[in-house]
């Protein structure tokens, strides 16, 4: 029972606060959308479960492969159309509505965002705005709709979808794990990408005590390491080049964990892992894959390598 009360009042703190911090539909309708925040560990297929998206149309949204990795923070285009989004007000047994909202443009009229967002009827525009009348001011922010969330998602989605106060810290958090390197303009700012290396990873010039910015926070205690040996590879990231903070993708090891990574020419660097290796045939006999910056500073030039990795039990 108590565990059932903390659960409702986590889900009304949670859409108290996104009633409060407004989320706008970006696009122009039928083509409109919203945007999630990526967290350690998501995929493709388990941000579509949030929004009812399978993986592959999520892809095609964002110019991406279904079984792509996504880099934390990256944002990513959901789209709004009858699997997640209604202009009635009506909902699921299981679902609960989020407010989604269009910022009044100069010299746009209620019946003007009506017939411009599908011909919603305006008595549900006034009653979603509390609006008395139809008048309204520019840059004020008008309900056009609603978002479809099962119950049991809503805590996520409230954490993970993009409002007005979260876009720009996550912009500038994006812009700055996106930096690149100056005399490195061959590395492009793409999406992460599970994929065999076709270009061989430009070694950096680093002490061979500079083990990444994650050094400080690797847990050194030889009675509680644990460690694994086995062949890696590498995974496409604009993070590492500037910032020196390196990435994994392994199983069996939470999400956040800190790992040293030693390669044979003991070269050694401590990464943050990021999640699971993703379920595919290219990861079928591999130990991990490390970002390609990673893998720079290792030394490494070739497709597949041996690694050990020690980590905290």
């Amino acid at each position: 029972m108590k565990q059932t009360i903390w659960l409702i009042a986590l889900m009304f703190l949670s859409f108290t606060s996104l009633a409060q911090e407004k989320i706008i539909v970006q696009g122009t309708f039928p083509n409109i959308f919203i945007q999630h925040k990526v967290a350690p560990s998501e995929t493709l297929y388990s941000i579509g479960r949030l929004y009812n998206f399978s993986a592959s149309q999520l892809a095609r949204q964002n110019n991406m492969q279904e079984n792509d990795v996504l880099s934390v923070y990256k944002i990513l285009k959901i789209p709004l159309n009858k699997n997640n989004f209604t202009q009635d007000g009506q909902s699921g047994e299981n679902e609960v509505l989020i407010p989604l909202h269009h910022i009044v443009l100069q010299g746009e009229t209620l019946f003007r965002i009506s017939q411009n967002f599908g011909k919603i009827r305006i008595d549900f525009l006034r009653e979603w705005n509390d609006l008395n009348n139809d008048v309204i001011k520019t840059d004020q922010r008008i309900v056009i709709g609603h978002l479809k969330v099962d119950k049991k998602n809503a805590s996520i989605v409230a954490e993970r979808i993009i409002n007005e106060n979260s876009k720009n810290n996550v912009t500038a958090q994006q812009e700055n794990t996106d930096e690149q390197p100056t005399k490195k303009q061959e590395v492009k700012q793409t999406e992460t990408k599970v994929t065999e290396e076709e270009t061989t990873p430009i070694p950096i010039t680093n002490g061979n005590d500079d083990e990444g910015f994650f050094v400080s926070n690797y847990i050194v205690n030889n009675e509680n390491l644990a460690i694994k040996t086995g062949t890696a590879a590498t995974f496409k990231s604009t993070s590492g080049w500037t910032d020196r903070k390196y990435y994994v993708l392994i199983n069996d090891i939470a999400p956040g964990t800190i790992v040293r990574l030693t390669a044979d020419n003991n070269r050694s660097i401590c990464a943050k892992v990021l999640g699971a290796l993703p379920e595919m045939k290219e990861n079928k006999n591999l130990l991990l894959r490390v970002s390609n910056a990673g893998a720079a500073v290792l030394g490494i030039s070739e497709k597949n390598f041996p690694v050990k990795v020690s980590y905290p039990k």
